[in-house]
């Protein structure tokens, strides 16, 4: 484990100690009187670190900063101490904090952070650890409360951990933080378990991106997650907790699109593996996946829907 604290009597310094950090754009109120002291503790898997910051400043992570650092591989728990700590996301919502609050914020999407003049401290731990034992935290609004019972304990150990500043041998900072990881994701509980219906909610509407645009956009996964404004990441993770991954929900509603361009007169004289290749399908393995999802070969499929077309529109001659 590695401690060590930093000193910024400028706003240029400060911008060079932070995009170490998490690269951002930043812009800062009366940057000439700006300062700020901040000490890090890390490990190969978990930083915990405490700043106490002069001034305001508005920072913002945009897609150049994330295809720099993704960013996607972990949360960020801010726990203010002074001030309140504000982040605003490109789909509109909002997670914030201030004394006695725990805000819960993901960095791999476009979004804008406030941060006045304030001390916080703020936990980065590994977005599985928290996802393999609470669930995805979803949309980007979890708000922990930390102000009594087990948030009150879990502040308390996490200022704990860092006043031991260089104390604590690799092993042992790592052992708390796996404890302290427990402990949010016995706090997120509450929040995580309304997000679980969310989860469908998304999930549909994954399945209805790819529905609509599937033979017209590219609807592999970083497409679709980048449409609706998620990380790849994200998606599998979400999916995975509604029961699905990402290839069968595509394979499903590819299977759905050659279903209506086969029964699709307009499409009639369009070959076959020409339409198995806007689906996505290797035109090979095509036949055998559908006679699996359906009963019949894509020809078979084609013929009869074309019959019942051709009886119906003789019978609506009839009558």
């Amino acid at each position: 484990m590695e401690f060590y604290s930093v000193t910024a009597r400028s706003s240029a310094s400060w911008t060079t100690i932070a995009d170490s950090l998490m690269p951002m754009d930043h812009d800062y109120h009366e940057p000439d009187r700006w300062s700020a002291t901040m000490s890090v503790q890390e490990s190969t898997g978990y930083r915990l670190l405490r700043w106490d910051q002069r001034g305001s400043r508005t920072s913002r992570r945009t897609r150049p900063h994330i295809r720099r650092v993704a960013g996607d591989d972990f949360y960020w728990v801010v726990l203010p101490e002074q001030g309140t700590y504000t982040v605003r996301y490109r789909d509109g919502s909002v997670t914030g904090a201030g004394p006695g609050q725990g805000a819960v914020t993901v960095l791999d999407t476009v979004c804008h952070l406030h941060i006045p003049r304030s001390s916080a401290y703020a936990f980065q731990v590994p977005r599985d650890e928290i996802e393999d034992h609470a669930g995805s935290f979803g949309t980007h609004t979890t708000e922990l409360d930390m102000s009594s019972g087990l948030g009150r304990i879990t502040r308390t150990l996490i200022r704990s951990t860092h006043a031991e500043q260089a104390g604590l041998s690799a092993g042992e900072f790592d052992a708390v933080c796996r404890r302290i990881g427990e402990l949010l994701c016995m706090l997120s509980v509450g929040e995580v378990s309304p997000q679980r219906g969310q989860h469908g909610e998304v999930t549909e509407q994954v399945r209805r991106y790819v529905r609509t645009h599937i033979g017209h956009r590219d609807v592999r996964l970083p497409a679709v997650a980048a449409a609706l404004g998620w990380s790849p990441r994200q998606v599998r993770t979400i999916l995975h907790r509604s029961g699905i991954t990402f290839r069968d929900l595509r394979r499903e509603e590819a299977l759905r699109a050659a279903c209506s361009f086969l029964g699709d007169p307009a499409y009639s004289e369009v070959p076959i593996g020409d339409l198995a290749a806007r689906c996505g399908f290797n035109a090979s393995w095509f036949s055998t996946a559908f006679k699996e999802a359906t009963g019949e070969t894509p020809r078979e499929y084609r013929q009869r829907r074309r019959s019942e077309l051709a009886a119906r529109a003789v019978g609506d001659k009839a009558r």
